[in-house]
């Protein structure tokens, strides 16, 4: 480290340089990033709904598992006037011109009359698109609907392509207006916090370009994956939320260290080294809790969870780079300008500083805290206990983006399960044909017992294969493919015994869109069972080793825990329980989405990391010093308690800022990475922390390796 720190000084222009260079080159690339995104359907692979997906494909042909619904409509043309059906077969030509085209099905070329629209006006248009994966289903939409739109038609006529496939591709598409929203909102309210903290534009200004270089770097790396890998939505916002998060945070803890040090007789160069060695020991480990919990996603079996892990990874590394080399030459070059105008004060005593005088009022009335903030977090958490999954449909986008258009109208003159039906696929025995009298029976009977379901608007056999060893049923329920009613449908078919069919040697297995979610949430909170066991050994070897103590690491695991926990039962109170939805304009959805809850772990237990490795740091510093339990918490808090809680509002402002776009799931994230560092910053470090140790005592540093002992009294690097 030291090495590293000395060879930055020794060539600051050189470094400054460089990262000027890989910043102009990765800007281009990250600037295209909005135009890659997709993969947010992806499949759970192996899961059952992913093994049906793929036989269907195999079996009936490229696409079959992934036919898109379109609507027709005219404003003035009843489907009974030849030229309704002359303009679907203009539409027909140009989508099978399209190379991403299979096959296309209306009621013109089936006969099939529930393809025709209860207002007399409108008509739908199956499409089969050349599209092996989800991946590849969802990257041909923008292509197939031009294709549409370039049908030779005048404007009385509209075709909307809709289904839950191409709801996630608009989404994809829309999302960078709502990071950019976000972005308006929370840059400029940082830059003010930042000036409210230094009083100086220059120092203010450096942890934003840190962060927002950190960015840069990230979404250009997530555009070079997305060659090769599915890069979604949720990795471009999650990505962004932490860069700036913690590249602000990482270079707020440098400069802040610095002008401190100058503040006591250093001089310019001697600060920045200082400076850099002390805070950089903090970034290092804080940024190594955040990279263990991005690294765990990839125990989940979902593979555009493993591009949002390298994205994170990148955009936490690039921080901590950036932070212990490009930011120690700017410090450097620019010299005491950095303050101008308002120089840095010597810091008070902890004696007299308000925060010194908290810590020692805390540590002398511990249980008048201790119980208050317990019982505060008691009922933050006890909502989790109640936590319900819900998966975000087409009602929950914007009305203006086409996928909503046509789900609306597919609910006005069709049915909401139009969107995504319900697939069964019907396997006969080794050389038997499904369509043997036998076998033929039990099917109509299948059908038409599931058709009596009052949940089922609409069921079929919408195919039979060339060998006729298999078939697929279609069922359109009545609701949306993920309302809680078709879901129930779904794992009741999944448990049906199917004793008529297993009789006659019929294999039934349940697909489709629906099945694909339950899988997916399964897998998500399942892997909750990996993830976190993972992260909280890694992190408590880091902090164990970093700190040489066993119960400070035990304590700073708990405390996140209880953070996470909060921060559950905070959303469940407002996204499922609606207290306060309408301060913020929101029609709360029911649930959390699983995605969010399993990312706000593993992002919130790094991130949380921030606050406790930099208070500790000091505390660690004094002791090892002093030898004095008490007043090195005094001493520790007196130190970082007003800088952590800059950090906080700055992390505050940014995450909130995203809980006011429009895409429900991504004001989670924001919202409930938000509440956990503001809880994390006041309850947690200020009271909670100083609160324990001060009760815990020497006991706080007992190491099971008397080697420790020996570096007491000596600077070293682990003391930062």
């Amino acid at each position: 480290m030291r090495a590293l720190v000395r060879l930055v000084l020794r060539h600051p222009s050189a470094v400054v340089a460089l990262w000027a260079t890989l910043l102009a080159v990765a800007a281009p690339f990250a600037l295209q990033l909005a135009g890659e995104l997709r993969g947010s359907t992806d499949a759970v692979t192996g899961s059952p709904s992913e093994l049906v997906t793929r036989d269907i494909n195999t079996i009936f042909g490229e696409g079959s598992a992934f036919t898109f619904p379109a609507v027709v409509t005219s404003s003035t043309t009843p489907v009974t006037d030849p030229a309704f059906r002359a303009a679907v077969a203009t539409i027909d030509r140009a989508l099978r011109d399209s190379a991403h085209v299979r096959e296309v099905y209306h009621y013109w070329n089936t006969g099939d009359s529930t393809l025709l629209g209860r207002d007399g006006r409108s008509a739908l248009v199956q499409i089969v698109p050349r599209a092996s994966t989800f991946f590849d289903a969802e990257s041909s939409v923008g292509r197939i609907r031009e294709a549409a739109t370039s049908a030779p038609l005048s404007p009385e006529w509209e075709i909307k392509l809709t289904g839950s496939i191409a709801l996630f591709h608009d989404l994809d598409v829309n999302s960078s207006d709502d990071l950019i929203r976000a972005e308006k909102i929370g840059i400029p309210l940082v830059l003010l916090v930042l000036l409210v903290v230094f009083g100086a534009p220059l120092a203010a200004s450096l942890p934003l370009a840190i962060a927002l270089g950190t960015s840069v770097i990230a979404l250009a790396t997530l555009f070079i994956l997305s060659r090769t890998m599915p890069v979604s939505v949720f990795a471009q916002n999650a990505v962004t939320m932490v860069g700036l998060g913690v590249g602000v945070d990482y270079a707020l803890f440098l400069v802040s260290r610095w002008r401190e040090e100058l503040a006591g007789g250093a001089s310019v160069r001697d600060a920045v080294e200082t400076a850099t060695m002390k805070a950089g020991h903090v970034v290092f480990v804080s940024g190594l809790a955040v990279c263990t919990g991005f690294l765990a996603l990839f125990l989940v079996r979902i593979s555009f969870l493993h591009t949002l892990a390298l994205g994170g990874v990148t955009v936490v590394l690039t921080s901590v780079l950036m932070t212990v080399t490009l930011l120690p030459a700017l410090l450097l070059l620019l010299g005491e300008k950095v303050n101008w105008p308002r120089q840095p004060r010597p810091k008070k005593s902890a004696a007299d500083s308000r925060w010194g005088q908290w810590a020692r009022h805390a540590m002398i009335h511990p249980w008048r805290y201790l119980i208050p903030s317990l019982l505060i977090l008691a009922v933050f958490i006890a909502p989790t206990l109640r936590l319900e999954a819900w998966t975000f449909g087409a009602g929950d986008i914007s009305e203006e983006m086409e996928a909503r258009q046509g789900y609306d109208l597919l609910v006005r003159n069709f049915a909401p399960g139009r969107m995504a039906p319900v697939a069964l696929l019907v396997d006969a025995r080794e050389g038997e044909s499904i369509l043997l009298p036998r076998n033929r029976a039990v099917l109509e009977s299948t059908v038409g017992r599931l058709a009596a379901d009052p949940r089922i608007h609409l069921a079929g056999l919408a195919a039979v294969s060339d060998g006729g060893r298999s078939a697929v049923i279609s069922l359109v329920p009545r609701a949306a493919p993920e309302s809680p009613e078709v879901m129930d449908m779904v794992r009741e078919l999944r448990a049906a015994p199917w004793t008529d069919a297993r009789a006659a040697g019929l294999d039934v297995r349940v697909g489709g869109m629906t099945a694909a979610i339950i899988d997916f949430d399964a897998e998500l909170f399942g892997s909750l069972k990996r993830v976190v066991p993972l992260v909280l050994a890694i992190t408590f070897i880091v902090l164990a080793i970093a700190f040489r103590s066993v119960f400070v690491p035990l304590k700073a695991i708990v405390m996140n825990l209880l953070s996470v926990l909060a921060a559950y039962g905070f959303l469940v109170y407002v996204f499922q329980d609606g207290v306060g939805a309408n301060l913020i304009n929101l029609e709360p959805p029911g649930g959390l989405n699983s995605f969010i809850v399993l990312m706000l772990f593993t992002i919130l237990f790094g991130l949380s990391m921030d606050y406790e490795v930099f208070l500790l740091g000091r505390i660690r510093e004094e002791y090892d010093r002093t030898g004095d339990n008490r007043e090195s918490v005094i001493s520790g808090l007196s130190q970082t308690g007003g800088l952590i809680t800059s950090a906080a509002l700055i992390m505050v402002v940014l995450f909130g800022s995203f809980g006011f776009t429009r895409l429900t799931a991504t004001r989670e994230f924001g919202l409930g990475l938000a509440f956990a560092v503001a809880l994390d910053a006041t309850l947690i470090r200020v009271v909670l922390v100083p609160v324990l140790m001060g009760l815990m005592g020497r006991a706080n540093w007992w190491f099971p390796w008397q080697a420790g002992k020996r570096l007491q009294g000596r600077p070293t690097e682990a003391r930062g």
